[in-house]
Parts: structure tokens; sequence; C-alpha cells
């Protein structure tokens, strides 16, 4: 599209991969990527459906540490899922939503994590003799906080939530030896979400749902400058978390065929009918003329 015209269209996708650059033509391209990296970094100023002061009025969910940890022996103390709830709760989501001008954050310790043994329901998920752990540990959405690494590479203030998780989840779930039988570490922070993953502001979870930013506030699903171009994921409605991203591709999949239904698409999606001869002695089958 050209600077003037009101809308411009979809064509293809130009994208590079290990074998070199590559060009897919299409009449429709679904972007499931961030939509502030789908907006400010693939599309020109004149073809973005929000202007730079939407974004500066937006407010971003929050970010993650994320600390994926291989243990040597089991870990009966540990169900698949765990909540570990800190008395501060406020004083954490506190630090979490404040602005970020205020300096190095400290996060409160203990904190509120979310603990995931996967092998309790999934032995193959590692080694035998072996468990797999996931960490999910709320931090701001800040890049500038740092990214993850390999055995306690990471940048400082990354490890050092990391650390203190482990300490606390040892502590609260009764292993005392936890931190002495990891035998594989690996951290992801706020810079990980924006350096990877094109994440806003290195959020883990797209936009907060605040009134404003909730059901038919939050950013529609088609894009209003670009004909064929439509958006699915926790950018856009209806929210985040993989339930709601997987219902922002049905909804898309309802645009396009012009379903204005509030019901789930039909599964599996019944082909198109057509005639088919009967065989000797069979009768007609259902619905042929």
């Amino acid at each position: 599209g050209l600077p003037g015209h009101r809308k411009a269209r979809a064509t293809g996708v130009r994208y590079r991969d290990a074998e070199g650059a590559h060009e897919l033509a299409a009449e429709v391209v679904v972007s499931t990527a961030d939509l502030h990296h789908t907006e400010r970094d693939l599309l020109p100023p004149h073809l973005r459906s929000h202007s730079r002061r939407w974004w500066d009025k937006q407010v971003p969910g929050p970010s993650t540490v994320m600390i994926y940890l291989g243990v040597e022996g089991e870990l009966p103390e540990l169900a698949h899922h765990s909540l570990f709830f800190a008395e501060n709760w406020d004083e954490t989501f506190d630090r979490i939503f404040a602005p970020r001008d205020e300096g190095p954050v400290v996060m409160p310790d203990p904190t509120s994590v979310y603990v995931s043994r996967v092998t309790a329901t999934d032995p193959d998920a590692a080694p035998a003799g072996h468990e797999n752990v996931v960490v999910l540990v709320p931090v701001p959405p800040d890049e500038r906080l740092g990214r993850g690494g390999v055995d306690g590479a990471g940048d400082p203030w990354v490890e050092k939530v990391a650390d203190a998780a482990i300490a606390q989840l040892a502590s609260w779930a009764g292993i005392p030896d936890l931190a002495e039988r990891v035998v594989v570490r690996r951290t992801v922070g706020p810079g990980d979400w924006a350096g990877d993953l094109n994440s806003w502001r290195g959020t883990a979870l797209g936009p907060a749902h605040t009134l404003r930013q909730s059901a038919m506030f939050r950013a529609g699903n088609v894009s209003r400058r670009v004909e064929g171009l439509y958006l699915a994921g926790g950018s856009v409605i209806p929210g985040i978390g993989l339930p709601m991203c997987l219902i922002s591709a049905e909804l898309v999949v309802k645009r396009l065929r012009g379903d204005t239904s509030t019901g789930p698409l039909p599964e599996p999606l019944a082909p198109p009918r057509r005639a088919v001869a009967p065989g000797p002695g069979q009768p007609p089958p259902a619905g042929a003329a």
C-alpha cells in the first residue's frame, strides 16, 4: 500500500530460515506474533492500526523468570501443579507494576511462585531416576532486567531471582537438599521474552487484563488498514492463556467464513456434500437428490 491510500492489501509473507530468504504468496495472512511486534516492526507507520500514543496507554501484563530444573532422585513432596502463595501477595504485584524509572527492582523474598513437577504425570519427561521441574516467578515486564542462561550463567538479576525461588521451594516443600540435587538448570528472563519472542516490553502474558484491555476493549483480530491481515494470540481478543489463544484462532476462522454464531466451530469440519452413486442393492446416501 502507498501513503494516502485508504487501505492496503496483504499479498503474502517474506521470511528467512536456515536455507535463506523466501516469499510466500497468500490472499490472507494471519499473524500470531506479538501485536506490538507485528505493527511496529513488520508494518510501515501508515499501515499500523494503533498509534504510539495508544501503546503508551496500554498496560503490559507481568513478565516471568522461568526456571527449568533437572533434579536427581524423586520429589514426592511435589504434585504436578503447586502454587506457593506468599503472605505479601499485594506487595509482590505492587513491585511488578511499579513505574520502571524507580531504579533496580528488588523482588519480595519470599514471593508467590508456580511449580510444575512434569514427571509426576509424564515419567518420560526426564531420564530414569530424575525429575523434570518448572518454576514460574512473576516479575516486572522490563527487558532491561536481563536474560537467563544455563547453569547460572544468566544475567545477575535473573539468577538471583532463580536462586531465591529454589531456596524458597526447598524450604516450603520440605526438600532441604534440592539445590544440591539439581543436575540441569536453565533460566529465562524478561530479556529473553523480548529478544527471542519479540514480546512487548518483555511481558510473558501480553497486555494485562485491565477493564480497558478486556473483552470488547481489547485489540481486535483484524487490521484496520491492511485488508487480508488478521491477528491471533494473547495480544488480541479474547486474551491471554492457552485456551484464550486457541479461541482467538477460532475467532479468526469464523470471521473468514462469515460465521457470526456464538458457539464453537463444528468439529470436525464437515466436508462438502456431493452425490455418490449407490452400489448394487444399497439405498441412496442420506440427503442425496
